[in-house]
């Protein structure tokens, strides 16, 4: 409940600020990933494609549900881009990741942990990798994980 309340209060702290209105473009993916098996990727970035050609920055709030476990990602996304299309970008995010249903790396489930996560993309062709601290559980063997996957996205 908590990542979606501060998706819903960043929206609205984003869309109020003092420049007028800011554009929001999606962030959507399918990927499969370390620990959370397989992961659908969903979110925000305040990224505006008003211009040609160029690079845009802007905030980043995403969510990512998976077999495994689930994230939530709060940072910038930095892109180049032509028109409205994509053609290289990078987010940079603090995440916190909760373990559930069996997820890959021995983890148990239940379990928490949080990091940094960096995602990189090229077309619709996207890597991620992160580290991640155990913060609240029983999992005594994993001080740090690390993270990583590849996808499809934009």
């Amino acid at each position: 409940m908590r990542p979606i309340v501060l998706l819903v209060a960043l929206a609205v702290l984003a869309s109020s600020s003092p420049g007028g209105e800011l554009p929001f473009s999606p962030s959507v993916s399918l990927q499969l990933t370390t620990p959370q098996k397989g992961s659908l990727s969903f979110g925000i970035a305040g990224v505006d494609y008003g211009s040609v050609w160029g690079p845009q920055a802007g905030f980043l709030v995403r969510l990512e549900p998976g077999l495994g476990g689930g994230k939530a990602h709060v940072g910038a996304r930095f892109v180049f881009h032509m028109a409205f299309i994509q053609l290289i970008y990078a987010d940079i995010a603090a995440a916190a990741l909760q373990t559930w249903g069996d997820p890959w790396m021995d983890l148990p489930d239940g379990q928490t942990y949080l990091g940094a996560e960096t995602r990189v993309g090229a077309g619709l062709l996207l890597g991620t990798l992160g580290v991640f601290r155990h913060v609240a559980g029983s999992d005594d063997g994993h001080d740090w994980i690390l993270s990583a996957g590849v996808g499809l996205g934009i």
